[in-house]
C-alpha cells in the first residue's frame, strides 16, 4: 500500500545544550537583583505586592474573539516576606544586603535567610520576573 498523504519523517536535529557556567558564592552575594521593567506591579495598603503579567491571547482565542481580543492579565500576589524582598530588588541592593535585611527584620539566622532567599530568587529568575546585575554597586 502506498501512502499518498503521509508526512515525511523529519530528521531530529541534536538540540544544543546550553550550559551555564557555575557562579561563585562571592559573585552571587555581590550581584544586585533587578525587577523586569516590562512588568506592572503595585504595593497594596497591607504591604503585599501584586505583580501583573500580560499574556497575549492564543491563536484559538484570536480566531474566536476576532482581532480585538485583549491580552490576558495574570496576577501574582506575594506574601509579606516575598513583598519585602521584591521591593529590595531595585538594582541598588546586593543579595548580601537583602540577606542582612531579612535576618534583621524577621529575626532569622543568616543561613536560614540565605537559603530561603536563594530559593525565592531562583524562582523569580526562572519566571523572568527579575534579573541580576553583576559587579559592585553603582
Amino acid at each position: 500500500m502506498i501512502k499518498i498523504f503521509g508526512r515525511k519523517k523529519e530528521k531530529k536535529e541534536e538540540k544544543r545544550k546550553v550550559t551555564i557556567p557555575p557562579i561563585s558564592k562571592k559573585d552571587l552575594l555581590s550581584a544586585r537583583p533587578v525587577r523586569n521593567p516590562m512588568l506592572d506591579w503595585e504595593e497594596r495598603d497591607d504591604g503585599t505586592v501584586v505583580i501583573y503579567i500580560k499574556t497575549p491571547p492564543s491563536k484559538a482565542e484570536k480566531f474566536i474573539m476576532g482581532r480585538a481580543s485583549e491580552d490576558k492579565v495574570k496576577r501574582i500576589v506575594l506574601d509579606e516576606v516575598g513583598s519585602f524582598v521584591w521591593t529590595l530588588c531595585d538594582g541598588n541592593h546586593s543579595v548580601n544586603d537583602i540577606i542582612e535585611n531579612l535576618s534583621e527584620k524577621y529575626k532569622l539566622k543568616r543561613i536560614e535567610a540565605e537559603r530561603s532567599l536563594f530559593a525565592f530568587l531562583r524562582m523569580l529568575s526562572q519566571r523572568m520576573l527579575i534579573g541580576f546585575l553583576a559587579g559592585e554597586n553603582k
